[in-house]
């Protein structure tokens, strides 16, 4: 039985539209996650099984900041699982609203092991978190440096906590068919976009259930992809000050108190865990533009930097600019990138004034070549004239000249 337990206040959490937490009794537990003892170099070996079969490999540190290790299971295609074509019909109508949502995912909630949850309307970028396309990840367990619990930003020298940000794929590549992903290219950055499925691993990393050619298609326009993201406990937290005890899924916390039933001494069976090595050929990645898709390390600066709550104005753009803290530059980086996808307006008068104030010299390389981007993406009579005006002042040595010289194609 899927229970609809309440709408959550996510006002604290700019990152998400809407959640909603719900509770799983007689859950199937086909979509669950066995764990092995921890080694001798004090990790865990973990898989996501999907009716039996593993649909992500892990292995995660005992240390919060580090990262975890991360390798594709069996194609999400070869686990036989009913519910999720079930489904697919419900979630490509159209997103209505997140009750609704939850509603259409009753099948793939009723798969879970008993508990609560918290299901999440999140916009989630087609990308590792390093620059790549999300279902180019290596066949080899490898470090990922967006799974990471506690991410630490050495530019700020401060830590960020996680939350669902980027895919991981779970079906093979071999699946992708770019036609299918075109069919989705003037649905998928509408507000009433049929959402993607995915399942909170672990730091930014979310397992993608449902949603491949959806996603495929985010990257080809270089926007988010809404996604329904189902995070389950992640852990317990005690605020020493106020003494109130929260239960946190992910990044979201909810008091103890709020629940009916909470077991605080939850335990997982261990077992001896293999992992094999599933091959998949990369997809092509050379018509992706990710230039204003945050990295991990961006993303993390953006939390530290509290891009996301900030009121930005052009006196505040120039003060940053004009700052001889080079922390205050970084911040604007930051600020850039969270409003490119965001706000973009916002985004286009920052870039403005970025354009106007500084060179274009070291150290504001970066920052140029991303104000740019922002002004080529917003087509405008402006906009047109800023593109010619560099090309008139400029040549083909200049950081943004490529950037301008698109403009028109």
């Amino acid at each position: 039985m899927i229970e609809f337990k309440k709408i959550l206040d996510t006002e604290e959490y700019p990152w998400c539209n809407e959640a909603a937490l719900v509770r799983v009794t007689g859950g199937k537990k086909a979509l669950t996650s066995v764990y092995s003892e921890c080694t001798d170099d004090y990790t865990h070996k973990s898989l996501l099984l999907l009716n039996g079969k593993p649909i992500v490999q892990r292995e995660y540190p005992e240390c919060s900041t580090c990262c975890a290790l991360l390798a594709r299971g069996y194609g999400i295609e070869k686990t036989d699982c009913a519910e999720l074509q079930t489904i697919r019909d419900r979630i490509n109508s159209g997103y209505v609203d997140l009750r609704t949502s939850v509603h259409n995912i009753e099948p793939i909630l009723g798969l879970l092991d008993d508990g609560y949850y918290v299901v999440a309307d999140v916009p989630m970028y087609p990308t590792d978190g390093s620059g790549r396309f999300f279902a180019n990840v290596p066949d080899k367990l490898t470090d990922i440096k967006a799974a990471t619990a506690d991410y630490y930003n050495c530019d700020f020298q401060d830590t960020a906590d996680t939350y669902p940000a980027y895919l991981y794929p779970t079906q093979s590549n071999s699946m992708l068919d770019r036609k299918r992903a075109e069919y989705y290219l003037d649905k998928i950055d509408k507000p009433d976009a049929p959402r993607a499925i995915a399942y909170y691993d672990y730091g930014y990393v979310c397992a993608l259930l449902d949603g491949h050619h959806k996603a495929y298609a985010a990257a080809m326009k270089g926007c988010q992809l809404y996604t329904t993201v189902i995070i389950p406990v992640s852990c317990g937290y005690i605020d020493y000050k106020t003494k109130l005890e929260y239960v946190c899924f992910s990044a979201i916390m909810i008091p103890v108190s709020e629940f009916q039933v909470y077991d605080r001494n939850e335990t997982y069976i261990k077992q001896d865990i293999e992992f094999a090595e599933y091959h998949n050929d990369p997809v092509p990645e050379n018509e992706f533009d990710f230039t204003l898709y945050p990295t991990s390390d961006e993303l993390s600066g953006i939390y530290v930097a509290h891009a996301e709550k900030l009121e930005i104005t052009e006196q505040l753009v120039k003060q940053w600019l004009s700052s001889d803290d080079y922390t205050d530059r970084l911040r604007l980086e930051c600020v850039l990138l969270y409003y490119a996808k965001r706000k973009p307006e916002e985004a286009y008068m920052i870039a403005k004034v970025v354009v106007a104030e500084v060179p274009e010299t070291a150290p504001f390389d970066k920052l140029i070549t991303l104000s740019y981007r922002v002004i080529a993406n917003n087509k405008c009579e402006e906009s047109e004239q800023i593109m010619l005006e560099y090309i008139i002042n400029h040549d083909n040595t200049s950081a943004a000249w490529k950037i301008c010289n698109s403009y028109w194609e």
